[in-house]
């Protein structure tokens, strides 16, 4: 076999495992907002006694997919596990920018790096870690739509089984 055939071979065998590592299904949307990441499952322990831990590091990622920007108020982020419906506040999303959803407390700002974070003031964990009898799916909603665990208005989501201590999943 000829040096270029191996190159080839070996560069064609590189690229297929590559393609196996990716997301089984790109994300996508039907509206101005995209779910592209999830970390249901912040890193270290939930709760210490009775006192949450890093809520914040338990976050979703959304990108504003237009042209134009975009106010958050109202979207409804949905889980299919339980009805903590609570929209999102108010904040005007650049055209093509990403903002970090957080569970816990905070002001919602636009870091050094460029990105956005938005926070949802829950006083506790929310998104589940493990996996019963089905999936967990995070929908997100247009404004006037209900958290109540359907997929109607929904224009984004994103599932994962059981999540991995600090881990984010690609939507």
């Amino acid at each position: 076999m000829s040096r270029t055939v191996r190159i080839a071979a070996v560069a064609s065998a590189a690229l297929s495992m590559v393609a196996l590592a990716a997301p089984s299904q790109a994300a996508s949307t039907t509206g101005a907002l995209m779910i592209t990441h999830v970390r249901p499952n912040a890193s270290g322990a939930d709760v210490s006694g009775t006192t949450q831990l890093n809520l914040n590091g338990e976050y979703f990622v959304i990108k504003n997919v237009t042209s134009r920007t975009v106010n958050t108020s109202g979207y409804i982020p949905d889980l299919t596990t339980n009805t903590y419906g609570r929209a999102l506040p108010t904040y005007y999303l650049p055209a093509g920018a990403k903002a970090y959803v957080h569970t816990g407390s905070g002001r919602n700002y636009r870091d050094s790096s460029g990105n956005h974070h938005i926070y949802r003031g829950y006083a506790r964990h929310i998104m589940p870690n493990t996996s019963t009898a089905k999936n967990p799916d995070l929908r997100l909603k247009k404004p006037g739509n209900r958290d109540d665990n359907t997929s109607t208005g929904s224009i984004s989501t994103c599932n994962w089984n059981t999540a991995a201590n600090g881990t984010t999943y690609g939507c």
